[in-house]
């Protein structure tokens, strides 16, 4: 720990001296830094020194002990100072009360005081030292926690959990209005995104952080809240109104950087704050519904998966076996899952050869041509293009 720096203020030599002679500043841990014979030079001391502890005279030349500790009051405000003085008047006393000093010791100053003054002072310094360091620890606590803290907050509102008084005091806590929104949004990817096993745990939270944090800069200039409810719904409250080309951009921001289509449903709220739960299950229901699954694309997705391994499986073979045309088949594909064909295929096979990969001693030609790929090249560049890493260092 650092020493505690003391500096001592007058213009008679064998005060100084006595005071540093009489106490053990070692011993202590302070250390007397310099000595001062006028109120000028023990300012611009303790300035240069930023010193703790001021032990100071009143009656000196070119400042008086009065006015430095005036100046360094504003300079140096937590800096602990003692008089040191031959006066025994009131009004210097009361001058120096109205200055903050801890102590007033007339001379010759008696050591074993002195000394006492000094311990005290630094249990002080101490203290005050170890509530700074708490204090500085809860702030760098609450802000590594404050996502956390942002999203418990919303998740339990949206859940109407919280009362008007609960919320507003949590709202002011995060730094957001404490008026009720103005409307509130649901945002969901489509479901082949989260059931996409090839990925990492650490992967599907990169895509999702990465899915929020362009919403969350999209939206930056608008008074708005950006969080995740436990079904990874991103949600957004708002407190200025948008419009749904503004929500259309965003969407294809994120068309055009992650390419994920995305299903949303912006409401007004009319409710109160305790209420907002009501505006949050509207907007959930309406989601359901633009993204439920119709029998026909839901069977392409069970022919598919039951003959991926098939190299010559196409859409056309698909439709005939539902009897469509490829083309309502391939729009409402796209529409429903937010993939093409293509794209399904290719991710089934890719999930299928990463458990392979995972769970058994096969080549990567004997994996490629069992999950449907006639050419081992062209396999080991989709993996890369899909999973980040080529089969053989996936399998390392």
């Amino acid at each position: 720990m650092n020493k505690w720096k003391v500096l001592i203020a007058d213009d008679e030599y064998i005060i100084r001296e006595g005071i540093r002679s009489s106490f053990n500043w070692e011993e202590f841990g302070m250390e007397v830094i310099g000595e001062a014979e006028d109120g000028e030079e023990a300012v611009e001391l303790a300035l240069k020194h930023q010193i703790d502890i001021l032990l100071i005279d009143l009656n000196m030349p070119i400042m008086n002990g009065l006015a430095a500790m005036k100046h360094l009051r504003e300079e140096r405000p937590h800096c602990k100072m003692v008089v040191i003085s031959g006066y025994d008047e009131f009004h210097y006393a009361q001058e120096a009360i109205r200055l903050q000093v801890e102590d007033y010791l007339l001379k010759p100053v008696n050591p074993e005081k002195l000394k006492k003054i000094l311990i005290e002072l630094k249990q002080q310094l101490d203290v005050e030292v170890q509530q700074k360091s708490f204090l500085k620890q809860a702030e760098n606590q609450i802000k590594k926690n404050h996502l956390q803290l942002k999203e418990r907050f919303f998740q339990e509102w949206i859940a109407g959990q919280l009362t008007s008084t609960e919320i507003k005091e949590q709202l002011q806590f995060l730094e957001f209005s404490v008026e009720k929104p103005v409307q509130y949004l649901v945002i969901r990817l489509p479901d082949y995104h989260n059931n996409r096993t090839y990925l990492q745990e650490n992967d599907r939270q990169n895509d999702l952080f990465a899915f929020e944090s362009i919403v969350t800069k999209s939206l930056e200039k608008i008074k708005a809240a950006v969080f995740r409810d436990r079904s990874n719904l991103l949600n957004v409250c708002l407190w200025e109104l948008v419009t749904n080309e503004q929500i259309a951009a965003v969407e294809a921001m994120i068309k055009k950087d992650l390419d994920f289509n995305i299903f949303w449903h912006l409401e007004d709220v009319n409710e109160d704050l305790s209420d907002l739960y009501h505006v949050y299950d509207r907007c959930k229901e309406s989601l359901d519904k633009k993204t439920r699954i119709s029998p026909i694309v839901k069977q392409a997705q069970i022919f598919v998966q039951k003959h991926y391994q098939d190299s010559s499986l196409s859409l056309e073979r698909v439709a005939v076996e539902l009897h469509v045309t490829t083309v309502y088949l391939s729009r409402m594909m796209k529409q429903e899952l937010g993939i093409s064909y293509s794209g399904l295929l290719t991710r089934m096979r890719i999930d299928k050869a990463v458990n392979l990969l995972k769970t058994t001693d096969m080549s990567i030609r004997e994996i490629a041509d069992t999950v449907g790929y006639e050419s081992q090249h062209y396999f080991s560049t989709i993996f890369k293009k899909l999973v980040g890493v080529s089969p053989k260092r996936f399998k390392q």
